[in-house]
């Protein structure tokens, strides 16, 4: 913990670029220093059929930049204050986040590992938000202590999976935003399966069940790296549920901003859950540098 702490200070005092360089360099390099990482991320990307070999060989080498710069950027969260926000982050749509909060139902924020997603939960935070994540456990303890206190240094409240229910519907009746990272594979015990690329990939149900439940508005919020190497948040208009349908008739998924229930709970579940997936898998398609692709989204699981 101490070392830790002592490398972030070092990084602290670093000029930005020179600490942004680093980043980059150390990310590169453990593009090549670990190749079940690199293999993983290659693969992933292969699986989209979207870019040629070429074009993801060079994705595969931004995204272990694009982690290399997320780690210095993290480790600089205690010194990010108000001006310094102001200066390196650009918001847009802020407007639906703030018309959200009008409903004193609390909410969701639907958002993904796209970008410096700790800075999105950082710089809200700053804005005067009181921020919950939903989040869980590293495997390595003594990071997992260290990402958690420079979270809760940040004034971001951490939830975890399991066992948080309570404390959501407290955050929730406080009138408080609650996040929620949706890109993650999950277990088919406690997920359900929708398409991500066109492939299936285990999800957890967990958002679309919550906001159903407690008619919380879900807003989609996602942070992106610009060429400068500062940040645009953007929010866009929040989704919500509409009563059902007489037909049982699915709306397009073109729809912007709404989600139709059905008739059986268990298909406007999955339903709503494909809607907030296409929301992710449309940034991710339009910023593929800046998502975590060495994670196993499409892991084969049997079916519940």
């Amino acid at each position: 913990m101490f070392l830790l702490k002592a490398i972030s200070l070092f990084i602290r005092l670093l000029p930005f670029k020179i600490a942004l360089s680093l980043g980059e360099m150390l990310g590169l390099l453990s593009y090549y220093l670990f190749p079940s990482r690199r293999a993983i991320t290659v693969t992933n990307l292969k699986l989209t059929r979207l870019w040629s070999n070429l074009q993801i060989n060079c994705i595969a080498r931004e995204v272990a930049k694009s982690m290399g710069k997320n780690i210095i950027e993290f480790l600089r969260l205690p010194s990010l204050s108000q001006k310094r926000m102001n200066h390196y982050i650009e918001w847009e749509g802020l407007e639906h986040l703030e018309n959200a909060f009008t409903q004193n139902r609390g909410v969701f924020i639907l958002t993904a590992h796209l970008g410096n997603w700790d800075l999105i939960a950082s710089a809200v935070a700053l804005k005067g938000y009181r921020v919950n994540l939903i989040t869980k456990h590293l495997k390595i303890g003594i990071l997992n202590k260290f990402w958690l206190s420079y979270r809760a240094k940040m004034g971001i409240n951490q939830l975890y999976r399991q066992g948080s229910l309570r404390e959501i519907i407290s955050a929730l009746k406080n009138n408080e935003l609650i996040g929620f990272v949706l890109d993650q594979h999950t277990k088919s015990t406690d997920g359900i399966i929708v398409d991500f690329f066109n492939r299936p990939a285990w999800t957890t149900p967990s958002l679309a069940v919550l906001s159903q439940r407690y008619n919380v508005p879900v807003v989609p919020g996602f942070i992106i790296r610009q060429p400068n190497q500062k940040h645009k948040i953007i929010f866009e208009p929040p989704i919500t549920f509409l009563q059902p349908r007489w037909d049982g008739v699915y709306p397009p998924m073109s729809i912007r901003g709404t989600v139709a229930q059905q008739s059986t709970n268990e298909e406007t579940i999955r339903y709503n859950t494909q809607v907030y997936t296409n929301v992710i898998e449309r940034y991710v398609r339009k910023y593929p540098e800046q998502w975590i692709w060495m994670h196993r989204r499409w892991k084969k699981e049997r079916r519940a």
